[in-house]
């Protein structure tokens, strides 16, 4: 026999131990003493600031983007009527901005949620591990 061989058959040989029969009962009445010390109080992982902050910023990009939106296809219309000398050429600023909506509007829902969904987790992801580092 190798020293294996001896060491399996020697922890056949211990007695199985079995714990109390109010082992539970025990260890219950130890957490409960411990959390009527102690008790934990509910914090939500986003509070009440963080929660208009979020539709703070949401107000505001959306209605960025709205008159971004509305002030390309007016700008557009307008650059391409007027030819007065004095008149600020907004064909460079507004081109882009027409072309990034009208290439977000080809966009797929099913990818469009998708994207969104991604962001959703990864933000939930960063804030999970914020709470847990605290």
């Amino acid at each position: 026999m190798n020293q294996r061989d001896h060491l399996k058959y020697w922890i056949k040989e211990l007695p199985q131990e079995q714990p109390s029969p109010d082992f539970s009962i025990k260890v219950m009445e130890r957490v409960m003493t411990e959390w009527s010390h102690n008790p934990t109080k509910y914090q939500p992982i986003i509070n009440r600031k963080g929660w208009f902050l979020i539709a703070l910023i949401t107000l505001i990009s959306t209605a960025l983007l709205l008159f971004l939106h509305n002030s390309a296809s007016i700008g557009l219309e307008l650059v391409g009527k007027t030819k007065n000398s004095y008149v600020i050429d907004a064909t460079k600023f507004f081109t882009p901005i027409n072309h990034l909506f009208t290439s977000l509007t080809k966009i797929s829902p099913t990818v469009a949620i998708g994207i969104f969904a991604i962001l959703a987790l990864w933000f939930l992801d960063q804030l999970f591990s914020k709470t847990v580092r605290r």
